[in-house]
């Protein structure tokens, strides 16, 4: 072994590189990619902080929501229509979508199967957001309300007036968990086995559609929980990087990778550490 590749051995052991710049990430369900705040900005991009937790603090979430001819940056996964290349931060694969759709709702139809938050799953994420009836920063530094509900840009708060009731706060969540309820559904295509206790507010029966396979192999609502509280936390796009695993039934992959993700502006960050831990367990219950 030379020199060089002893190095490279210990830096990939040194569990350093779990870094996905050029990745996917979401801010606040809006799609975006990992680059540099300098790519973003030469790009007329927004970044957002706290969105790419494994990269360094110059690493961010880079949200497009105006490119072409009304059109939002997505990924190509997440276009249903045309698409147009140069107008958008990232990689080749990260384009300027011009189907209409809306940003924040992954673009490209509805899944195959649509399942809810049960109230059980609620309360969990109530737990680890906490409650503040005024507004704070996080711990990246995002200006935020009630239990997590995250301000970006900033100026997207102004309507809220401070301090607010906890029904306004159960207002709030309800809006922001809908759209990861979303997220689940869409990208991970494993079935709920058994739904049960499900909140009205999130519930949704699954369509007649007798040509859907299910797996032999399904997630149960604890696990669907679970990733809704990841993607609460960490939006759509990290979301999408357990997608791979989650898919091809490797729960135990997927929950090493969600253990990963306990960095804020490239700092540890003790309560992410705590929060992954438990909605590892509360996936394995």
């Amino acid at each position: 072994m030379t020199p060089l590749q002893a190095l490279f051995y210990v830096f990939l052991l040194s569990g350093t590189a779990f870094g996905a710049v050029n990745g996917p990430c979401s801010a606040d369900g809006t799609p975006g990619v990992c680059v540099s705040t300098a790519t973003c900005s030469d790009s007329a991009g927004s970044s957002h902080s706290g969105f790419c937790p494994d990269d360094p603090a110059d690493i961010k979430c880079c949200t497009k929501t105006d490119c072409g001819s009304g059109g939002n940056c997505r990924w190509i996964s997440q276009c249903s229509g045309s698409s147009q290349a140069g107008l958008c931060p990232g990689p080749a694969d990260f384009k300027c979508c011009l189907d209409g759709g809306s940003p924040s709702d992954g673009g490209g139809g509805a899944t195959s199967t649509s399942h809810g938050l049960s109230a059980n799953g609620v309360k969990f994420i109530e737990s680890f957001e906490g409650w503040n009836a005024n507004f704070y920063q996080d711990s990246a530094g995002v200006k935020t309300i009630g239990y997590g509900h995250a301000c970006q840009p900033a100026s997207a708060c102004d309507s809220i007036q401070a301090p607010i009731s906890r029904e306004t706060g159960d207002d709030l969540l309800h809006q922001d968990a809908a759209g990861f309820v979303s997220c689940v559904n869409r990208y991970i295509t494993v079935a709920v086995r058994n739904p049960s206790s499900l909140t009205p507010r999130f519930f949704k029966k699954l369509p007649a559609n007798p040509s859907h396979h299910f797996p032999p192999q399904q997630l149960t609502q604890n696990q669907f929980d679970a990733l809704v509280s990841f993607a609460y936390n960490l939006g759509c796009g990290n979301l999408q990087n357990l997608a791979a695993n989650l898919n091809a039934h490797e729960f135990a992959k997927a929950t090493d990778q969600m253990k990963q993700y306990v960095r804020a502006g490239g700092v540890v960050v003790d309560g992410l550490v705590k929060r992954r831990q438990a909605e590892v367990d509360l996936f394995n219950s």
